[in-house]
């Protein structure tokens, strides 16, 4: 499902940019047609005022320069005096041949009421606008006649340009930006493809965890499931063991009730509806009647419990105390469970030495937990045997204090005790 995302979402992102890009190129091709066309009108009017200045100046125009002047712009230019064409056949060969393109070019100045083939009715110079002729080779000039009074008669011209594309530069334009736009859109994709990609990890990684968490949870109900099928079926056969069989299923959902339980808190913390009432606490109240509420539990363990706190009071701070006694629930019965007999379990308070967060801690003479696997110890269902054989503990009460201590805006970390066992610091803000 998240490669098939991630092919979608690269997709969606280099089309939507492509076309961005797209539009871009068009915009810029068309630009430089723009510019092309009009630097092409303004040669080919110059071209046309050149000749025409030549022609009323009655300079002599002979084949060398009326080749000069077709080679140097493309031209095709076509006199005549009192009618009669001078006697020149061009200088190159266009496409289209050039009595046709000639025709055409008096047919559509003819349209506009200049005819080069009789004199014009006025002394003043006839000219016709500019104009585009299309050959039969998909090969476009631009054209203009002009009919002038002369001394002896009339004078007309013709004069004819090639629009080339290629001397242009506009083909070599066009292929540089379609190249540029192949380019850029391969590098959209690679670039889309990487960052979707890193955009999908986290969500990648939570669906992961969510397998597993489920895997884990399976494994977990499955064990008290099988031992209370087992009582249930061994009921029948052994009658005179029915109450033993009855306490192990009693046992049983007991634990199952509280994986549940266990399961809903975080469930909760990870969809944000997990219920937080903060108000002023005092700390030193709290942990005092936490040590009241555990030391009895201690002394039933041979265990020692003991509380350390400042001679100062410390200072309240804002937090829910139901769900901070249950952190502190979640640790002290970690300590009780890994604790030898005769050991001691330490709970203490400080403030850091800025004042700025409360340090509560909670350690114990265990057999501690090495450094590699300090890291995973706050994930779901980890377990530092990593055994799963044990039954008082799912590996969720962690991960569960873990939530509530972020809940206060705090932090919770573990590290070697100072008595040899494992040492639980959490940390939180002084507002």
């Amino acid at each position: 499902m998240i490669k098939k995302l991630r092919k979608q979402l690269t997709a969606l992102y280099t089309i939507t940019t492509g076309l961005i890009l797209t539009a871009v190129v068009i915009g810029v091709l068309a630009a430089s047609t723009r510019d092309a066309r009009q630097k092409s009108l303004e040669n080919f009017q110059n071209n046309i005022l050149n000749i025409a200045a030549r022609i009323q100046a009655g300079t002599t125009i002979d084949w060398t320069w009326l080749s000069k002047m077709e080679n140097s712009g493309d031209l095709i230019i076509h006199i005549e005096d009192n009618g009669t064409p001078f006697l020149y056949s061009g200088s190159w060969t266009p496409l289209t041949a050039r009595s046709v393109l000639l025709e055409r070019a008096r047919e559509q100045a003819l349209s506009e009421g200049i005819n080069t083939s009789v004199p014009p009715v006025s002394s003043s110079l006839l000219r016709s606008s500019v104009f585009t002729i299309a050959g039969d080779q998909n090969d476009h000039y631009y054209a203009s006649a002009l009919v002038f009074p002369s001394q002896n008669g009339f004078q007309s011209l013709i004069l004819l340009s090639y629009q080339n594309p290629a001397a242009s530069g506009l083909y070599k334009q066009r292929f540089f930006l379609l190249f540029l736009e192949a380019a850029g859109l391969a590098a959209l994709f690679t670039v889309s493809w990487f960052f979707v990609g890193r955009s999908l990890k986290p969500i990648e990684m939570s669906r992961k965890k969510q397998n597993e968490f489920i895997a884990a949870a399976s494994h977990e109900l499955r064990s008290p499931l099988s031992v209370i099928r087992s009582s249930l079926s061994a009921i029948p056969a052994a009658p005179d063991r029915q109450e033993q069989f009855l306490k192990n299923i009693d046992n049983e959902c007991c634990r199952m009730s509280h994986l549940i339980n266990d399961m809903l808190l975080l469930a909760s913390a990870d969809a944000g509806s997990w219920s937080f009432r903060p108000e002023p606490l005092d700390v030193d109240t709290l942990l005092i009647e936490t040590y009241e509420c555990f030391e009895p539990i201690c002394l039933e363990k041979n265990l020692k419990l003991s509380l350390d706190l400042p001679e100062s009071s410390l200072p309240h701070i804002m937090g829910d105390k139901h769900r901070l006694l249950q952190v502190l629930t979640i640790l002290l019965d970690n300590a009780l469970t890994y604790s030898p007999a005769g050991g001691t379990i330490r709970i203490s308070a400080a403030l850091n030495e800025k004042k700025s967060s409360l340090i509560l801690a909670v350690e114990d003479e265990g057999c501690g937990i090495p450094d590699e696997i300090k890291k995973h110890i706050f994930e779901r269902f980890y377990r530092a045997d990593d055994s799963r054989t044990g039954k008082q503990h799912y590996g969720l009460g962690l991960s569960i204090a873990k939530e509530l201590v972020s809940l206060h805006g705090g932090t919770i970390s573990v590290t070697d005790s100072s008595i040899g066992g494992a040492r639980f610091l959490i940390r939180l803000p002084v507002k």
